[in-house]
């Protein structure tokens, strides 16, 4: 594949992209809107059936979610994740449609997280249509139905799909000026009881144990785990995500009188960190915390585990790296830069099973508000550096 034959073909396609983005960004599609992701899923599903797809529908009782397979002629497998759910509420779509300015900034819910990429996905396949290249074994997109907020659903399917095929591209929201993500923190919740002893608070050393005092005391130990101070300006200032954090969530306790010893108290906390050792190391830590008490007549029970394993960034994923690198510097003169971040999304689930690279999709800013956009001028660049990608890697498999 030529650049400028890709650049042809995706500068012809650019206004029926528009459309395309514009009629399914005009849907509502809240995690739990089972209408709306159905009506986007049966929409994309003819337009990846033109491309040589077999797709499949998986429904539930709140989403809709979709599969489309490719065969090829070719040997390696690749799995693209994308997804057609958003965070908004139905109604959402009426106080703000789609429009775009004159700057190819488009605006509305979900427009670029993830629904920009979304329609992406299927010009990329329409274009290897059209240029007859067919030199992958197989090419299978799932569009999540529930992604913003999880579910049983989507992570049996991502896991059952990460295990059939080479490697995996998470078709979500690319960062600014070719930025793309290597690393993803992992997640781990708890949640610590403490059962005290209620007493006169004029009389706490007599007669009660403060179930809040040592409450206290295992949030101390806990943020102790973590790397750095609790308030670090120059980290915020850098957007540097720490290695390993701890956020305490939700605490509270029945107690409702400043004169009364509590007799319980609660928190639920969430732990992330880069490395499934570190969560691993920490989740053993956390669980002997329970018999670290300064309050001696109080309760302690700890509760939880590791909810979602790390994207860790391999070997392998720096092969990957280096190729779209090296495709970017010569196509564009760009350098590519590479986030480690904080959240959680489909490529975690994925990365447990095989290569996964993260955020190849079109650059959005201020996803999950109501003034989120995404920069329209970056459909073309990104989407020809992932055509060139497929080609490099169908053409060089093995890479290891």
């Amino acid at each position: 594949m030529e650049v400028e034959q890709l650049q042809t073909l995706i500068e012809k396609d650019f206004p029926t992209y528009i459309k395309d983005l514009e009629y399914i960004t005009n849907i509502d599609s809240g995690s739990r809107d089972k209408d709306g992701t159905h009506k986007i899923a049966e929409y994309l599903a003819e337009k990846l059936k033109a491309s040589g797809a077999h797709t499949e529908f998986v429904t539930n009782e709140d989403s809709t979610h979709l599969i489309a397979r490719f065969q090829g002629k070719g040997k390696v497998k690749i799995l693209m994740l994308a997804h057609i759910d958003t965070v908004f509420d139905t109604g959402e779509v009426s106080r703000r449609p789609f429009h775009m300015d004159q700057n190819k900034k488009a605006y509305g819910p979900g427009v670029g997280d993830d629904k920009a990429t979304v329609i992406q996905t299927v010009y990329v396949m329409k274009i290897l249509h059209e240029l007859d290249f067919h030199d992958y074994g197989e090419v299978i997109i799932y569009y999540n139905g529930q992604e913003e907020i999880g579910s049983d659903d989507a992570e049996k399917i991502i896991t059952k799909l990460a295990q059939e095929v080479d490697f995996c591209i998470v078709m979500d929201t690319a960062r600014p000026k070719w930025g793309i993500v290597t690393q993803r923190k992992g997640r781990s919740s708890y949640r610590v009881d403490v059962t005290g002893k209620a007493g006169h608070a004029g009389n706490s050393s007599q007669n009660g144990a403060s179930a809040t005092v040592e409450l206290a005391h295992q949030i101390l130990n806990i943020y102790s785990l973590t790397r750095g101070p609790l308030v670090d300006g120059n980290l915020a200032q850098r957007a540097i995500a720490p290695d390993i954090t701890a956020n305490i969530g939700i605490i509270g306790t029945k107690n409702t009188k400043v004169n009364v010893i509590p007799a319980d108290a609660f928190a639920e906390i969430e732990i992330r960190a880069f490395s499934l050792s570190d969560l691993k190391r920490l989740d053993k830590q956390i669980h002997d915390f329970a018999q670290c008490k300064i309050v001696s007549d109080a309760k302690v029970v700890i509760k939880g585990s590791i909810q979602n394993v790390p994207l860790e960034k391999t070997k392998q994923i720096s092969v990957l790296v280096d190729i779209y690198r090296t495709l970017v510097k010569q196509t564009y003169q760009a350098d590519v830069w590479e986030e480690a971040a904080g959240g959680v999304t489909d490529g975690n689930v994925a990365a447990l099973y095989v290569p996964t690279l993260d955020a190849l999709g079109i650059e959005n800013y201020d996803e999950h508000t109501d003034h989120e956009w995404v920069d329209l001028n970056t459909v073309g660049p990104r989407t020809a550096a992932l055509l060139l990608l497929i080609q490099e890697v169908c053409q060089k498999w093995p890479l290891w």
